[in-house]
């Protein structure tokens, strides 16, 4: 599948600090990608999960792979994924949260030009590439983590999203997808209600494995809505 061209975001960095000079895009969700930025420098992330995601440890299967992560953030997912014996390749728009990922956990890393400025870890097998997801082009992944990429694009923006995704994946690749499922009448997202048959019509072959309740790692601005039940949905591949 090919992604449509109108859908890129080129970023600039000032050389002093890196921090975002300016965002020159085509696609409508211009906004989102300022809005993602500012609450990293803002220290809006409360879809953080500081211990990492507990139903990943709980169903993730496989190892050996080389598992991309989009919308990567500073997840503590990717060490977990790592440690499993898996290569990680996460994706971030903000350097910001890159920067923070490895000074958290105490990681040397090195820094690599390209159509994507790439962090590698100098002792572990994670590298994360700051920029516009839609214009990572590399070998394909056999394996994918999405906990908080597909939910947190608005709906005209997920197809475009999934199908990016697919072209960076190999036809057998090991997927693993996130999403949450609430009453939208209550509270707006980001991150947005995904329900099973848009998740089907992306990737047919994921299977629903898991559901429960997590209203309680819910955005405090959900909580504050007065929304009572946020589901958290595991999806796999078969």
């Amino acid at each position: 599948m090919v992604q449509p061209p109108s859908s890129r975001v080129n970023l600039a960095y000032t050389d002093e600090n890196r921090s975002p000079l300016r965002i020159d895009t085509e696609w409508r969700t211009t906004a989102l990608a300022n809005q993602w930025i500012e609450r990293w420098e803002q220290g809006h992330t409360g879809w953080h999960e500081l211990a990492g995601n507990a139903r990943l440890k709980q169903h993730w299967r496989g190892t050996g792979k080389h598992v991309l992560v989009p919308f990567c953030g500073k997840s503590r997912d990717m060490l977990w994924l790592e440690e499993q014996g898996n290569k990680v390749a996460g994706v971030e728009l903000s350097e910001l949260a890159i920067e923070a990922f490895f000074n958290e956990n105490e990681l040397e890393f090195t820094v690599r030009d390209g159509a994507l400025k790439a962090f590698q870890a100098k002792t572990r097998q994670i590298t994360i590439y700051c920029g516009d997801y839609f214009a990572l082009q590399t070998e394909p992944f056999d394996a994918h983590f999405d906990r908080g990429a597909l939910i947190a694009l608005p709906r005209d923006r997920r197809p475009a999203y999934a199908a990016h995704t697919s072209s960076l994946l190999t036809d057998s690749a090991q997927q693993f997808v996130i999403t949450v499922e609430y009453d939208q009448n209550v509270v707006a997202g980001p991150p947005f209600s995904v329900l099973p048959t848009e998740v089907g019509s992306y990737w047919p072959d994921l299977r629903q494995i898991a559901a429960q309740d997590d209203i309680e790692n819910g955005p405090p601005k959900f909580r504050a809505a007065g929304l009572k039940r946020m589901t958290e949905v595991i999806w796999r591949s078969s």
